[in-house]
């Protein structure tokens, strides 16, 4: 190799390693709500936490912060450049979602993770399911019969108003990528939302397009998905760094409403 290749080889690493914002990125879905129990769409209505959802908040919280304070490997890659002194958490302005945040803002500042103010944007919304929300299963086959059909066999329903996954994938891509960059180096990013959302959040931030692959499932109640930026070899995955799935659905219970 020439001497000339070895400073380009050089120069790159260094470069990786000055990456700016976040280098993990944390979906969180919110806790239960009583339209989970009852399997009714909520998409945009602002349903609070039930008290099994508070509680679920507090303990899936406790856990969480835990792991975010620890540092180190993440999920199978070398993630030792986290930070566990630097995370920040943008939230989904919905009730669930906010009191979801406040409980995990309140763990880690107990073990000493400063997170400062919880970001809010409209961005990490629940998918809007039209004239769905409200109702369950039962009563959208007696009064929207042909819409839920559609709905099962596609995901998608324009007639019934439903917003469009991709959609709700690209403005979620969009607000946590933004949220990113905003994150002292190296740090963490939890973004608290709704299992439509999540889904098709990670799917986006990771390249795949919710409008041709629709193959992972929505998160359960305070449970979360990881993904950390990693590439360049020796962190686990070849190629350009970009953002990685290294968990799904990790939680404290594995009881749950609201798959």
């Amino acid at each position: 190799m020439s001497t000339k290749e070895t400073e380009v080889s050089a120069e790159a690493v260094a470069g990786y390693s000055r990456i700016s914002g976040a280098r993990r990125i944390v979906f969180l879905r919110h806790g239960q709500t009583d339209y989970n129990v009852e399997h009714r769409f909520q998409g945009i209505i602002d349903i609070p936490l039930n008290s099994i959802g508070h509680e679920q908040a507090l303990e899936g919280g406790r856990v969480l912060a835990k792991r975010l304070a620890g540092g180190g490997r993440i999920g199978g890659l070398n993630a030792d450049y986290v930070s566990a002194s630097e995370v920040r958490i943008v939230s989904s302005p919905l009730e669930r979602a906010l009191n979801t945040a406040q409980a995990l803002a309140r763990e880690l500042d107990a073990l000493g993770v400063e997170v400062g103010e919880i970001a809010i944007d409209k961005r990490l919304l629940e998918r809007s399911y039209g004239v769905f929300e409200g109702l369950d299963f039962d009563q959208i086959a007696e009064q929207y019969p042909q819409w839920l059909l559609e709905w099962r066999q596609t995901g998608e329903s324009a007639g019934a108003g439903v917003e469009p996954g991709g959609v709700v994938g690209d403005r979620v891509r969009e607000a946590v990528l933004e949220h990113a960059e905003s994150v002292p180096q190296g740090g963490t990013l939890v973004a608290v939302s709704h299992g439509a959302a999540i889904a098709r959040g990670v799917m986006s931030t990771i390249g795949l397009d919710p409008r041709d692959f629709d193959c992972i499932r929505g998160v359960d109640n305070v449970h979360w998905s990881e993904l950390v930026l990693a590439g360049g070899g020796g962190s686990g995955a070849s190629g350009a760094a970009r953002w990685r799935l290294a968990s799904h659905n990790v939680g404290a219970a594995p009881e749950v409403f609201g798959a």
